[in-house]
């Protein structure tokens, strides 16, 4: 007999699979969905909600709400406009009218004091009341306070003219020691300055209408000679500044 080319073994099962395991192997995953052209963390869920956009409704409602806010901020700033222009408020006049120092006298940095003030009041408006309260009058020299007093309270109409006549006074009232010689050293020159400071909180009256408070400060400058008297003089009326 011929040589005979051998054959395998028929054994009745299917040749392994290529991975060579149990299991067959795990299938490609599809390609991601198209998305505009941007890549898809997770291909293989879906695409997420669009952002929520309010209804126009929510829109045109807030366009009115703001066209009614600006509305009454006009319609209020043009009854302001016409208050004013049928008022003309103006600030009241101060003027210091007549100064006497009858003592002004320095001892171990201690000053004791007697002044005499007379200041005109002007309220120049012809429809607006004001009223004076907690009404604090003071005399300084070099920002330090050389006398005080409280004053009355008092309602001035319109166009009228009051004159506030008040003493300042000080006893025994302490005074650094630069201050008190500078005041010493102008009086024996003959003149000192200071400045005479009037702070009230007033409100104002139209009809039977009446303002908040407001804080109304004055300050008027002014020059006391001596002159070779004994009395220091204010020798002419001097107006004030007014702060408010």
């Amino acid at each position: 007999m011929g040589d005979q080319t051998a054959k395998p073994p028929v054994t009745g099962y299917p040749a392994g699979q290529p991975g060579g395991g149990y299991y067959p192997t795990r299938p490609q995953a599809p390609g991601a969905a198209y998305n505009g052209g941007y890549a898809q963390p997770y291909p293989a869920y879906p695409q997420p909600y669009p952002a929520y956009q309010a209804p126009p409704r929510n829109r045109a409602r807030r366009r009115r709400f703001l066209s009614i806010i600006v509305t009454l901020a006009v319609i209020a700033g043009i009854g302001i406009l016409i208050t004013w222009l049928a008022l003309r408020p103006q600030r009241p006049k101060f003027h210091v009218e007549n100064v006497t120092v009858s003592q002004l006298n320095v001892a171990n940095s201690e000053l004791n004091a007697t002044m005499q003030f007379n200041i005109s009041v002007r309220n120049p408006n012809k429809k607006i009341g004001i009223y004076y309260d907690s009404i604090v009058a003071r005399a300084i020299y070099r920002r330090e306070k050389i006398g005080s007093n409280q004053l009355p309270v008092f309602y001035q109409g319109h166009k009228n003219t009051t004159v506030l006549s008040y003493p300042l006074s000080a006893d025994s009232l302490p005074l650094n020691t630069g201050v008190s010689r500078n005041l010493l050293a102008d009086k024996a020159l003959g003149s000192v300055d200071m400045t005479v400071n009037v702070d009230a909180w007033v409100h104002f009256k139209v009809g039977s209408w009446t303002t908040r408070h407001h804080l109304m400060s004055v300050f008027c400058d002014v020059t006391v000679h001596w002159n070779g008297s004994a009395t220091g003089r204010l020798s002419q009326s001097k107006g004030c500044d007014l702060y408010m």
